[in-house]
């Protein structure tokens, strides 16, 4: 009984068109995609939080797929990028406009450390240590953490340090919560009592 042969892409080379037509989409592709990035401003570039990585993820393979798949053609590809394009700059300007959107797209920085107390619940919930936290207080040249005022995990997942103000001023940690929805500036208040 003869096994009837199943077509397969050969597995080091087709033809020179292939070669030539990844090579000519990885170019015009690539061309594309930073005009586009450059056009949609720097917010598309900055730092990233989940909603950013979820772009900068789907973009990535939408350039992949147009580059290696024969069956997207490079008009398909940068018409798919166009559209996560302004999808992400049309979000973005939501945001900025309605809080209530920042917030579901970005999320609420966290207070980790308050007054040099580690807040346990909030490490818990962010699943950061506490070894991780005073790293970030090492790599802000602070000794004891005891003198920091504050430590914030930050929407893009890095940790913010803070010094108490030495003047009047408004805090810069008002936007930031513990687990269980109080304001981490009303919970420094309840520190210091």
């Amino acid at each position: 009984m003869q096994h009837p042969l199943i077509p397969h892409p050969p597995f080091f080379f087709e033809s020179w068109y292939n070669v030539v037509r990844t090579v000519t989409l990885s170019i015009i592709g690539f061309a594309a995609l930073m005009i586009l990035l450059r056009g949609s401003g720097k917010r598309t570039l900055s730092k990233l939080n989940a909603f950013d990585f979820v772009f900068v993820v789907a973009v990535g393979s939408v350039f992949a797929s147009t580059i290696i798949s024969k069956d997207i053609t490079l008009v398909e590809g940068v018409a798919a990028m166009t559209t996560l394009i302004v999808i992400q700059v049309t979000l973005a300007e939501l945001a900025m406009r309605f809080s209530t959107v920042e917030r579901i797209i970005n999320g609420k920085p966290t207070l980790l450390l308050s007054h040099g107390k580690f807040i346990p619940r909030a490490l818990k919930k962010e699943r950061v240590t506490e070894e991780e936290v005073r790293g970030a207080i090492r790599a802000k040249g602070v000794n004891r953490v005891e003198d920091v005022d504050a430590v914030i995990l930050e929407n893009d997942g890095s940790l913010s340090v803070a010094w108490e103000a030495k003047g009047p001023g408004r805090s810069s940690l008002v936007d930031a919560t513990v687990p269980e929805g109080t304001r981490a500036e009303e919970s420094s208040k309840k520190t210091d009592k």
